[in-house]
């Protein structure tokens, strides 16, 4: 009887959501229908794409997962720029690095606004999340401020904390070998919150975080994304509304706590040095707040900058990481001309940055990794902020620029055999991306794909942390450990690997798979345990 009761009550409020929607979806489709109107009347060029149809355009062809694979398919019909539309927001889709350099980075007074994320509050306006803002003064300082911040780090780099936390991840691995996907992310989280606030504890947490706020950035997220008048029901009857208003709230007061407890460490005295919230708290002082007493205003502000900062810096990399172990055990090959490089350079140390020039395999490796399976494969998305002209062509304001980071990375001249995994194209003269000195390339700060981290005025800040994070990672796995397929003990056979399943997020992980990872000696396995136990003086393992 209850199981009838709650059945009836589930349908009831499915009904009352639907009647509520009703009306906002039809306003929309008569707008649509006028605007379609209009624009077929007139005679304006536009950039060719696939058929757009009245009201949907041809939102019902773009699929919520994956979906630079279909932008793939129609820049492969319709070149390298093309635009579509999905209900009433319009798309240009570029696929070509010299049509991207000229729209958003030499017109990048034109093409750095963000567009609007329907299921999150205000992103636009801030402070929370500083690279979905627009342009303005809140966007500005914040900025600023990271960009400094991560140069001076740099300069240090990073103050170890990248080799203590890998030889913590290596022990880790060793005893648990299975938890390896859980244990990346864990890494990256834990490396942001030490340089943050001086407490790795959180790096589970802060990685959960990140995971959980890209989702609702996504269109793979809330199906408000893409249905958007579903967004305006009210409140008390809107499921995506209430969950993002708790999910928000309860970010921000963590963000909020985290920033006071390093105001009082930094006052008693406590607070290391090397911590991004001692750089900000030293700059008040300097500014005459010995005290540090500020608005709550001004705290939120601040404890924003720092822990998006902060959260940014997981995902960006963890997705990253776990497909590099994946392609390791996939291209047996590479991982064995790769482990070769680090024993010869290295011998029975776990390599650090002081290795960086003499392990260009290692960094082709890394570098493939992410030409060959990105993090971001659709790009971010800029928003043009006023009318513009291109090749004849009006581009009304806040159209949605894409460059399309998968399909950008297999352009034949540019990237040939582009759909396996060739390290040597980095590696070799006579490839369009060779570059020498190879003790300097490939890296992640400079040279040829650096589109991966966006472009513009709006281009990802952390270059330097991604370059020394993942080659130290990279490097002391494959001094450590062999990497291979995963065997059924049941059947005998092997484990398959779906190397483009992901979570589709904007900034994307592959999701969980299983691979073998074993010492490569019991004297290596003793060795990562040696590096495990003198970390754990210096690091809180829990």
């Amino acid at each position: 009887m209850d199981t009838v009761i709650a059945d009836k009550t589930t349908s009831s409020w499915s009904l009352l959501l639907l009647y509520v929607a009703i009306p906002s979806l039809l306003v929309s489709a008569v707008q649509q229908i006028l605007l379609w109107r209009k624009k077929t009347l007139a005679s304006e060029p536009k950039f060719p794409g696939p058929k757009q149809y009245p009201i949907v355009g041809r939102v019902h062809d773009l699929p919520r997962f994956s979906m630079w694979l279909k932008f793939k398919e129609w820049a492969d019909e319709h070149g390298p720029i093309y635009q579509t539309r999905a209900v009433d927001q319009v798309f240009i889709i570029v696929s070509d690095e010299a049509i991207a350099e000229e729209l958003l980075v030499k017109r990048g007074h034109i093409y750095s606004g963000r567009p609007q994320i329907r299921s999150l509050f205000n992103h636009k306006e801030g402070p929370a999340y500083s690279a979905l803002m627009d342009r303005h003064d809140s966007w500005k300082i914040q900025r600023k401020w990271v960009h400094a911040a991560m140069a001076e780090a740099y300069r240090h780099h990073f103050y170890g904390h990248v080799e203590r936390e890998t030889a913590r991840y290596l022990g880790m691995v060793l005893l648990d070998p299975a938890r390896f996907c859980g244990y990346t992310r864990e890494f990256c989280g834990r490396v942001m919150s030490r340089l943050a606030w001086d407490d790795a504890t959180q790096g589970a947490k802060n990685g959960d975080s990140a995971d959980l706020t890209l989702h609702c950035m996504s269109v793979s997220g809330p199906i408000t994304n893409t249905m958007t008048p579903l967004w305006h029901i009210p409140e008390f009857v809107n499921p995506w509304r209430k969950f993002e208003r708790q999910r928000s709230a309860a970010q921000r007061a963590w963000w909020l706590n985290n920033f006071r407890l390093a105001k009082k460490r930094f006052l008693e005295g406590t607070l290391p040095g090397d911590t991004w919230a001692y750089r900000y708290f030293e700059q008040l002082r300097r500014e005459g707040n010995h005290n540090l007493e500020q608005p709550e205003k001004d705290e939120d502000f601040a404890a924003c900058m720092i822990s998006f900062f902060n959260l940014v810096g997981v995902v960006t990399i963890s997705g990253p990481l776990k497909f590099f172990l994946m392609a390791m055990a996939l291209h047996p090959e590479w991982q064995k001309k790769a482990q070769e490089e680090v024993d010869r350079v290295c011998g029975d140390k776990m390599p650090t940055m002081a290795n960086f020039a003499d392990l260009p395999t290692v960094r082709a490796c890394l570098k493939e990794t992410v030409r060959w399976r990105s993090g971001v494969p659709l790009g971010v998305p800029h928003r043009a902020e006023r009318d513009d002209v291109y090749r004849g062509v009006t581009i009304k304001k806040d159209t949605v620029i894409l460059a399309c980071e998968w399909t950008i990375n297999r352009v034949p001249s540019r990237y040939p055999d582009a759909e396996n995994f060739r390290p040597d194209r980095y590696l070799e003269p006579g490839w369009p991306t060779y570059q020498e000195p190879l003790t300097r390339y490939p890296n992640f700060r400079e040279g040829a794909g650096m589109h991966s981290f966006g472009w513009g005025r709006r281009t990802c800040l952390g270059q330097n942390i991604v370059d020394d994070e993942m080659f130290v990672f990279g490097a002391a796995v494959l001094w450590a450990f062999k990497l291979g397929p995963k065997y059924c003990p049941m059947t005998g056979e092997q484990v398959p690997i779906d190397t483009q399943a992901t979570n589709s997020h904007v900034i994307l992980e592959p999701l969980d798979y299983q691979i073998s990872i074993e010492p490569r000696s019991d004297a290596r396995a003793a060795q990562v345990l040696e590096g495990f136990h003198k970390v754990q003086k210096e690091l809180r393992l829990q």
